[in-house]
Protein backbone atom coordinates (compact mmCIF):
# COMPACT_ATOMS: atom_id res chain seq x y z
CA UNK A 1 0.00 0.00 0.00
CA UNK A 2 1.47 3.37 -0.99
CA UNK A 3 2.29 6.03 1.57
CA UNK A 4 -0.26 8.35 -0.03
CA UNK A 5 -3.05 5.81 0.33
CA UNK A 6 -2.02 5.02 3.90
CA UNK A 7 -1.97 8.71 4.84
CA UNK A 8 -5.35 9.21 3.17
CA UNK A 9 -6.85 6.38 5.21
CA UNK A 10 -5.43 7.80 8.44
CA UNK A 11 -6.67 11.29 7.55
CA UNK A 12 -10.16 10.01 6.80
CA UNK A 13 -10.17 8.08 10.07
CA UNK A 14 -9.13 11.20 11.96
CA UNK A 15 -11.81 13.29 10.31
CA UNK A 16 -14.40 10.62 11.12
CA UNK A 17 -13.30 10.58 14.76
CA UNK A 18 -13.46 14.37 14.91
CA UNK A 19 -16.93 14.35 13.39
CA UNK A 20 -18.22 11.70 15.78
CA UNK A 21 -16.64 13.44 18.75
CA UNK A 22 -18.14 16.81 17.92
CA UNK A 23 -21.69 15.56 18.50
CA UNK A 24 -24.37 18.23 18.44
CA UNK A 25 -23.41 21.68 17.21
CA UNK A 26 -23.16 24.47 19.80
CA UNK A 27 -22.84 28.21 19.36
CA UNK A 28 -20.30 28.28 22.20
CA UNK A 29 -16.84 26.81 22.14
CA UNK A 30 -13.09 27.38 22.31
CA UNK A 31 -11.78 30.94 21.99
CA UNK A 32 -8.32 32.31 21.21
CA UNK A 33 -6.76 34.03 24.22
CA UNK A 34 -3.42 35.11 22.76
CA UNK A 35 0.32 34.48 23.14
CA UNK A 36 1.45 32.51 26.20
CA UNK A 37 4.97 31.03 26.59
CA UNK A 38 3.91 28.27 28.96
CA UNK A 39 5.99 25.18 29.75
CA UNK A 40 4.44 21.71 29.90
CA UNK A 41 4.48 19.76 33.16
CA UNK A 42 7.95 18.91 34.42
CA UNK A 43 9.74 21.42 32.17
CA UNK A 44 10.79 24.63 33.91
CA UNK A 45 7.93 26.91 34.92
CA UNK A 46 4.77 24.89 34.58
CA UNK A 47 1.31 26.14 33.68
CA UNK A 48 -0.71 26.99 36.76
CA UNK A 49 0.20 24.45 39.41
CA UNK A 50 3.00 23.00 37.22
CA UNK A 51 0.52 20.58 35.69
CA UNK A 52 0.01 20.78 31.96
CA UNK A 53 0.54 17.35 30.44
CA UNK A 54 0.90 16.88 26.70
CA UNK A 55 -2.34 15.64 25.14
CA UNK A 56 -1.82 15.69 21.36
CA UNK A 57 1.38 15.79 19.29
CA UNK A 58 1.15 15.78 15.48
CA UNK A 59 3.76 15.71 12.73
CA UNK A 60 3.41 15.54 8.95
CA UNK A 61 3.50 17.99 6.06
CA UNK A 62 1.88 19.96 4.69
CA UNK A 63 -1.17 18.85 6.74
CA UNK A 64 -1.27 17.41 10.26
CA UNK A 65 -4.54 15.77 11.31
CA UNK A 66 -5.05 13.68 14.41
CA UNK A 67 -6.92 13.02 17.61
CA UNK A 68 -6.87 11.22 20.93
CA UNK A 69 -9.95 10.20 22.86
CA UNK A 70 -11.89 7.28 24.27
CA UNK A 71 -14.44 4.86 22.85
CA UNK A 72 -17.11 2.58 24.25
CA UNK A 73 -15.51 -0.26 22.29
CA UNK A 74 -12.00 0.20 23.71
CA UNK A 75 -10.55 0.14 27.22
CA UNK A 76 -7.74 2.55 26.43
CA UNK A 77 -7.00 5.70 24.47
CA UNK A 78 -8.02 5.81 20.81
CA UNK A 79 -5.48 7.66 18.65
CA UNK A 80 -5.91 8.51 14.98
CA UNK A 81 -4.07 10.29 12.20
CA UNK A 82 -0.61 11.86 12.40
CA UNK A 83 -0.12 11.47 16.15
CA UNK A 84 3.40 10.84 17.42
CA UNK A 85 4.14 7.65 19.31
CA UNK A 86 4.81 7.82 23.02
CA UNK A 87 3.21 9.50 26.02
CA UNK A 88 2.86 12.87 24.25
CA UNK A 89 -0.54 11.80 22.88
CA UNK A 90 -2.89 10.78 25.66
CA UNK A 91 -6.16 11.61 27.40
CA UNK A 92 -5.75 13.33 30.76
CA UNK A 93 -7.74 13.51 33.99
CA UNK A 94 -8.67 16.61 35.96
CA UNK A 95 -6.23 15.63 38.70
CA UNK A 96 -3.44 15.62 36.13
CA UNK A 97 -4.15 19.21 35.10
CA UNK A 98 -4.75 20.37 38.67
CA UNK A 99 -8.26 21.84 38.53
CA UNK A 100 -11.93 20.90 38.63
CA UNK A 101 -12.98 24.38 37.54
CA UNK A 102 -13.89 24.33 33.84
CA UNK A 103 -13.38 28.08 33.61
CA UNK A 104 -9.71 27.65 34.51
CA UNK A 105 -8.93 25.02 31.88
CA UNK A 106 -6.56 26.21 29.16
CA UNK A 107 -5.28 24.59 25.97
CA UNK A 108 -1.70 25.48 25.03
CA UNK A 109 -0.39 25.25 21.46
CA UNK A 110 3.30 24.73 20.71
CA UNK A 111 4.33 25.46 17.10
CA UNK A 112 7.63 23.95 15.95
CA UNK A 113 8.43 25.18 12.44
CA UNK A 114 11.51 26.51 10.60
CA UNK A 115 12.11 30.20 11.25
CA UNK A 116 13.29 31.30 7.80
CA UNK A 117 11.68 31.81 4.42
CA UNK A 118 8.17 32.60 5.63
CA UNK A 119 7.61 29.02 6.77
CA UNK A 120 7.18 29.80 10.45
CA UNK A 121 3.38 29.97 10.28
CA UNK A 122 0.69 27.29 10.37
CA UNK A 123 -3.04 27.41 9.86
CA UNK A 124 -5.19 25.92 12.60
CA UNK A 125 -8.23 24.63 10.73
CA UNK A 126 -9.93 22.96 13.67
CA UNK A 127 -9.42 22.25 17.35
CA UNK A 128 -11.91 20.21 19.38
CA UNK A 129 -11.87 19.53 23.12
CA UNK A 130 -13.74 16.38 24.12
CA UNK A 131 -14.58 14.85 27.49
CA UNK A 132 -15.30 11.17 28.06
CA UNK A 133 -16.81 9.25 30.97
CA UNK A 134 -15.29 6.04 32.31
CA UNK A 135 -17.33 3.99 29.84
CA UNK A 136 -15.87 5.90 26.88
CA UNK A 137 -18.99 7.93 26.11
CA UNK A 138 -18.40 11.42 24.73
CA UNK A 139 -20.17 13.66 27.27
CA UNK A 140 -18.81 17.05 26.16
CA UNK A 141 -17.42 18.62 23.01
CA UNK A 142 -16.38 22.17 22.09
CA UNK A 143 -14.81 23.45 18.86
CA UNK A 144 -12.54 26.41 18.09
CA UNK A 145 -14.87 29.21 17.03
CA UNK A 146 -12.38 31.30 15.02
CA UNK A 147 -11.07 28.52 12.77
CA UNK A 148 -9.35 28.69 10.41
CA UNK A 149 -6.73 30.95 11.97
CA UNK A 150 -3.14 31.53 10.85
CA UNK A 151 -0.63 31.56 13.70
CA UNK A 152 3.04 32.51 13.66
CA UNK A 153 5.64 30.68 15.69
CA UNK A 154 6.87 33.02 18.41
CA UNK A 155 10.28 31.44 18.86
CA UNK A 156 9.72 30.03 22.34
CA UNK A 157 11.40 26.76 21.34
CA UNK A 158 10.10 23.23 21.14
CA UNK A 159 8.38 22.20 24.34
CA UNK A 160 7.14 25.71 25.14
CA UNK A 161 3.74 26.95 24.04
CA UNK A 162 3.23 29.88 21.69
CA UNK A 163 -0.50 30.45 22.22
CA UNK A 164 -3.28 29.61 24.63
CA UNK A 165 -6.98 28.89 24.11
CA UNK A 166 -9.81 28.82 26.64
CA UNK A 167 -13.52 28.03 26.75
CA UNK A 168 -16.05 30.82 26.53
CA UNK A 169 -18.45 31.14 29.47
CA UNK A 170 -21.23 29.05 27.92
CA UNK A 171 -18.91 26.19 26.96
CA UNK A 172 -17.26 26.34 30.38
CA UNK A 173 -20.69 26.05 32.00
CA UNK A 174 -21.46 22.95 29.91
CA UNK A 175 -18.13 21.37 30.80
CA UNK A 176 -18.62 22.24 34.47
CA UNK A 177 -21.94 20.40 34.45
CA UNK A 178 -20.17 17.38 32.94
CA UNK A 179 -17.43 17.61 35.59
CA UNK A 180 -19.97 17.78 38.40
CA UNK A 181 -21.67 14.65 37.08
CA UNK A 182 -18.44 12.83 36.14
CA UNK A 183 -15.50 14.08 38.25
CA UNK A 184 -13.40 11.21 36.89
CA UNK A 185 -13.86 12.22 33.24
CA UNK A 186 -10.96 12.28 30.78
CA UNK A 187 -10.12 15.06 28.32
CA UNK A 188 -8.93 14.54 24.75
CA UNK A 189 -8.26 16.70 21.70
CA UNK A 190 -8.51 16.57 17.93
CA UNK A 191 -6.91 19.04 15.54
CA UNK A 192 -6.36 19.84 11.88
CA UNK A 193 -3.29 21.92 10.98
CA UNK A 194 -2.15 22.93 7.49
CA UNK A 195 0.91 24.71 6.02
CA UNK A 196 3.15 22.65 8.30
CA UNK A 197 6.76 22.31 7.08
CA UNK A 198 8.50 20.99 10.18
CA UNK A 199 6.83 19.93 13.37
CA UNK A 200 5.94 18.34 15.58
CA UNK A 201 3.13 20.60 16.73
CA UNK A 202 1.85 19.91 20.24
CA UNK A 203 -1.09 20.73 22.47
CA UNK A 204 -1.11 20.43 26.24
CA UNK A 205 -3.89 21.15 28.72
CA UNK A 206 -3.42 22.96 32.03
CA UNK A 207 -5.08 25.42 34.35
CA UNK A 208 -4.86 29.19 34.46
CA UNK A 209 -2.03 30.40 36.73
CA UNK A 210 -3.10 31.95 40.01
CA UNK A 211 -3.30 35.73 39.78
CA UNK A 212 -0.31 37.55 41.28
CA UNK A 213 -1.40 40.59 43.34
CA UNK A 214 -0.25 43.99 42.08
CA UNK A 215 2.43 45.74 44.18
CA UNK A 216 -0.08 48.44 45.16
CA UNK A 217 -2.50 45.78 46.39
CA UNK A 218 0.23 44.15 48.46
CA UNK A 219 1.15 47.56 49.91
CA UNK A 220 -2.45 48.22 50.94
CA UNK A 221 -2.72 44.76 52.45
CA UNK A 222 0.50 45.27 54.39
CA UNK A 223 -0.66 48.69 55.62
CA UNK A 224 -3.97 47.21 56.75
CA UNK A 225 -2.28 44.39 58.64
CA UNK A 226 0.08 46.86 60.30
CA UNK A 227 -2.92 48.93 61.40
CA UNK A 228 -4.65 45.90 62.89
CA UNK A 229 -1.48 44.93 64.76
CA UNK A 230 -1.16 48.46 66.18
CA UNK A 231 -4.75 48.38 67.48
CA UNK A 232 -4.15 45.02 69.15
CA UNK A 233 -1.05 46.39 70.91
CA UNK A 234 -2.95 49.46 72.14
CA UNK A 235 -5.74 47.31 73.57
CA UNK A 236 -3.22 45.14 75.38
CA UNK A 237 -1.58 48.23 76.90
CA UNK A 238 -4.95 49.57 78.10
CA UNK A 239 -5.82 46.23 79.74
CA UNK A 240 -2.40 46.11 81.40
Amino acid sequence: MSRFVTKSIFSLAALLFIGLSAGSAYADGIVFSGPDPCFPAGVGRGCGSDRAPHVLTLQNHPTEIGSVGRSTSSTGDVRTGDWQRGSNTQTVSLSQIGTTNAGNIQIYFDINEPNGGDVNTVQLNSLVLNAFDTAGNNIFSASFLSAPQTLTQLGNGQGHSDYVFTLDSAAAARLQAAINAHPDLLLGLSANISSAQGGPESFFIGSAPAAVPEPATMLLLGTGLAGVAAKVRRRRKVKA
